[in-house]
């Protein structure tokens, strides 16, 4: 054999083997190997409550029995529909829960509202700031509203900066301060697919103190929901790219973070909610590709899953899924908030959000 022929062999071979690591890594870290059946669907006696589509994100005021969620319909924005305005919505949780419905709670401020992530922020005096993510515009940006007794919201601000790349969600931590997650450390949507095929960590968690942004945390793989511990201390940070709950220490005084620790939960971890007793609920796509598939097409089914999670003094806990369904009940799950006994799950893309019961804490 030539040289030159036997180097090119070599070089093809060596390049099969990279390119198949590569994809086998992909596929491996995306859970698609991962092996799930009708007989370990978990049900939760869920039943459907329609609502408009793309409910992606949910927060509750325990404290007067208000939902509120985000959503958007995303299919049409993908089909090319222009104008679509998306909104928030509220849902009065203390009557009967077969009487739940959705209403619309945002004025026509800002004009174009496409939302994504929500969070609520409530003082000491009882004022309550809800932050969103808008997307509208080809600009991000977090919108602050006013929230009054009956969960109206007004527009109070609007918070543009460079370093919202690529904003998936916020979490308030006062009036006019904030957590946000940039999912991506491009706003390009072709160097955002590299970075996923490769694993690269380039996402990160942005902090505003009232004035200006900075990052807080960099080198995560796909930063999604974010939320914060009942004393402000710690700051909880879904990586879906690394299936795993980040934990960080919190100086409340200065927003700085510091790394606590992390939970592995071998799921494509999205929005965390964190129930007044300190637990956790966090939606999650077991199969990352299937959801991919599913946002291309609604008729190609996405595995929903719910995990609950009790958090322990100084990091770890101890978590269980609650809701594990295959796709028919429900795809793509992103949400779970809980209320009581209840809990409400919904998707990135369905018309309905499930109210189901929350099933009992393991002995």
């Amino acid at each position: 054999m030539k040289p030159l022929y036997r180097n090119l062999v070599v070089a093809t071979l060596l390049l099969v083997v990279a390119v198949s690591f590569i994809l086998v890594r992909f596929y491996a870290a995306a859970g698609q190997f991962t092996t799930l059946t009708a007989v370990m669907q978990v049900s939760a006696d869920c039943r459907a409550l329609p609502s408009v589509p793309g409910p992606e994100d949910i927060v509750i005021d325990h404290e007067r029995g208000i939902a509120f969620v985000a959503a958007v319909d995303r299919r049409a924005i993908r089909a090319g529909a222009s104008e679509v305005r998306g909104g928030i919505y509220a849902i009065d949780l203390q009557g009967d829960p077969a009487g739940w419905v959705l209403r619309p709670v945002t004025a026509h401020v800002p004009a174009e509202f496409q939302p994504h992530g929500l969070g609520l922020h409530i003082s000491a005096s009882g004022e309550r700031t809800l932050s969103v993510v808008n997307h509208a515009g080809g600009v991000d940006k977090v919108e602050l509203f006013n929230v009054d007794q009956d969960g109206v919201l007004s527009h109070r601000a609007s918070v543009q900066d460079p370093l919202f790349v690529n904003l998936n969600d916020v979490q308030p931590v006062g009036p006019t301060r904030f957590y946000a997650t940039n999912d991506h450390g491009t706003a390009s949507s072709f160097w955002g697919s590299v970075h996923d095929l490769f694993g690269l960590a380039r996402a990160n968690l942005v902090y505003f103190d009232g004035t200006s942004v900075r990052v807080v945390a960099d080198g995560l793989r796909y930063a999604n929901g974010v939320n914060v511990s009942l004393d402000g201390g710690q700051v909880y940070v879904a990586e879906t790219g690394d299936m795993v709950l980040r934990i960080l220490s919190r100086d409340i005084a200065s927003g700085d973070l510091t790394p606590l620790d992390y939970i592995a939960l071998g799921t494509g971890v999205d929005n965390i909610d964190v129930a007044p007793d300190g637990m956790l609920l966090i939606g999650a796509h077991p199969k990352l590709l299937d959801f991919v598939a599913h946002a291309g097409d609604a008729a190609e089914l996405s595995p929903s899953q719910v995990v609950r999670l009790v958090p322990r003094e100084g990091g770890g806990g101890v978590g269980d899924t609650v809701y594990l369904n295959l796709g028919e009940e429900l795809s793509g799950s992103s949400v779970a908030a809980s209320y009581g006994d209840k809990m409400l799950i919904a998707g990135v893309f369905e018309p309905k959000i499930l109210v189901c019961t929350m099933p009992p804490l393991p002995s």
